[in-house]
Order: structure tokens, then C-alpha cells, then sequence
């Protein structure tokens, strides 16, 4: 164990920031056998639950929703813009989603975008290409609003609220 140069805390082995009061420590190799952890919504780093500053990266944990293992594919607390996200949509089909880090997402949209565009030799295809397209927008940017507001996000489309 360290100890804290700000706050006199211990800190695990290999932690780079106090997992007590935020501020940078010495890293070392970590040694760690922690029974109830937890996860960083920014980095990922499993840490125990009493942790209030991710050892990793410094992320205050405490108020913050956490994703387990991130199993379920969400993403939580993104510092990314949900309008350019938005504007990279709007220029290739699913890039703003890829941006975002929803990359299943991202590719699924552009594949859908691209068969569309086979379509297109029947008029059916510029309906359904534009249907795509705009969805794209606008799902990157709703995206990176609740991101940006701590909501978690699913890197796959919820055919049951598009409508």
C-alpha cells in the first residue's frame, strides 16, 4: 500500500490517483483482491465499492451510474459532442454512432445504408435510404445527449421506440 501525499490515505498498489481525495500518486504494479467492486463509468477500471475517485483515471465515482462488467454493451458519461456526432451521421451513415463509441450500432446503420442504396435502382430504395439516414442523425444525437447526462445507452436499435 501507498499512501496519499494530499490526504494520508492508503492507496492501492499501481493506483494512479487516490481513490479517497482524486489527487495523483506513484504508480505501481497493483495487487489488488477485491471481493465487492465496481466499475468506471469513463474508463472501466473495477475497483471496490467504497472507492469514491477511480484509481485509473481520477473519475469521481460517487452519483455516477455504473456498468458491471459492461455487459449489457451500454456506455456511460461520454465528454463527446452530441452535435458533431449528429453532423458525422449526416455525412456517412452511422460515423456519428462509431464517434460516439456505439460502434454495433454504427455498423449496422451503415450497412443498412448501403442496401438501401441497392434499392435505389427500385424507387422503394431512396425512401428507405432516407428513413436510415435521418434516423442516424437523429439517434446520434440523442445519444450523445444522454451520454453526456449519464444515461446509459445500448449499442443496439430498439426497433420497439422508434415509433
Amino acid at each position: 500500500m501507498v499512501i496519499c501525499q494530499s490526504c494520508g490515505s492508503e492507496v492501492d498498489d499501481g493506483a494512479k490517483f487516490c481513490k479517497n481525495c482524486g489527487s495523483e500518486v506513484i504508480v505501481e504494479e497493483e495487487n489488488r483482491n477485491v471481493s465487492e467492486t465496481k466499475f468506471c463509468s469513463n474508463c472501466g477500471f473495477e475497483m471496490s465499492q467504497s472507492t469514491k475517485f477511480c484509481p485509473q483515471c481520477g473519475t469521481p465515482t460517487e452519483g455516477v451510474p455504473q456498468v458491471a462488467n459492461n455487459t449489457n454493451n451500454a456506455i456511460v458519461n461520454s465528454d463527446k459532442s452530441p452535435g458533431l456526432a449528429a453532423i458525422l451521421s449526416f455525412l456517412i451513415v452511422g460515423l456519428g454512432q462509431i464517434y460516439l463509441g456505439l460502434t454495433k450500432k454504427g455498423i449496422i446503420l451503415f450497412v443498412a445504408a448501403i442496401i438501401s442504396g441497392f434499392l435505389m435502382l427500385v424507387i422503394i430504395g431512396w425512401i428507405t435510404w432516407l428513413i436510415v439516414w435521418g434516423y442516424a442523425i437523429y439517434d446520434a444525437y440523442n445519444s450523445g445527449e444522454k451520454m453526456r447526462n449519464g444515461i446509459p445507452v445500448e449499442d443496439t436499435i430498439d426497433i420497439d421506440n422508434l415509433f
